[in-house]
Parts: structure tokens; sequence; C-alpha cells
């Protein structure tokens, strides 16, 4: 086999490596102040889809319940993962932060946090004005 052709063999890497900025994509901070998460979520599942990574924040893949040994997958995880932290205020990296970080749970936390927690977000707003 030659040079040329194992090059020709190689697997091009994932387009979603190609995101060097998730703001030019996803231009919404979601933040609890500004109760924007229905349409920061709609984008930034629209861009996931768009770069074939739903599974990572989607229920096709559960890692919390069965940890990825792909590490390929581990390593998309992580850049699904960057985008959400990149796209969502400092408050909420924290609020939103489990161990170990994977894009799915950050993203059921984010959920849970506007949905699940009602009472909980009210309280929290309050307390800050």
């Amino acid at each position: 086999m030659t040079d040329g052709e194992s090059s020709n063999n190689s697997k091009p890497p994932h387009k979603a490596y190609k995101i060097t900025n998730i703001k030019t994509y996803v231009p919404l901070i979601l933040d609890l102040t500004t109760q924007n998460y229905e349409p920061w979520s709609a984008l930034f599942k629209a861009h996931c889809i768009a770069y074939d990574v739903l599974d990572h924040i989607d229920d096709t893949y559960d890692a919390p319940n069965q940890p990825s040994t792909d590490p390929e997958w581990e390593k998309l995880d992580s850049m699904v993962l960057l985008w959400l932290f990149g796209s969502i205020s400092q408050n909420l990296i924290t609020a939103a932060y489990s161990k170990p970080p994977t894009a799915r749970k950050i993203w059921l936390n984010l959920h849970s946090l506007f949905y699940d927690n009602k009472e909980a977000t009210a309280m929290q707003l309050e307390t800050e004005l």
C-alpha cells in the first residue's frame, strides 16, 4: 500500500470539529434572568442536528447509565459540552454542573432548572432582586 492509498482510506474529521465559536451559531446566552430557554434550546438542538451530534444531548445514547468506551464519541461529547458551557451564563454553568460532566447530563440539568424547578427558580430570582 502506498502513502496515497492509506490517506485515501483515512476517515475525514467529524464536521463538529469545524466549529470554533458556538456563539456564531447559537447567538443567545442562556440565563435564568432572561428566561430564554425555549429559543436557546431550539437553536442549540438545531445546531446539534446539523452537525450530527444530537445523540449527545437526547436519549439516543444514555451516557450516565452506559459510559462510552469509544474515544471518538467521548471527544465529540466533550465538544458538545464545550458548546453548552460557551452558550450559557456563568451562574448556569455552576448550577447545571455535575460530575462527571457529560453533554447529556448538563442538557438535562439545564432543562430541569427551567422546567422541573420553577418554584426554586422563582425564589432565586427574587433573591437576586
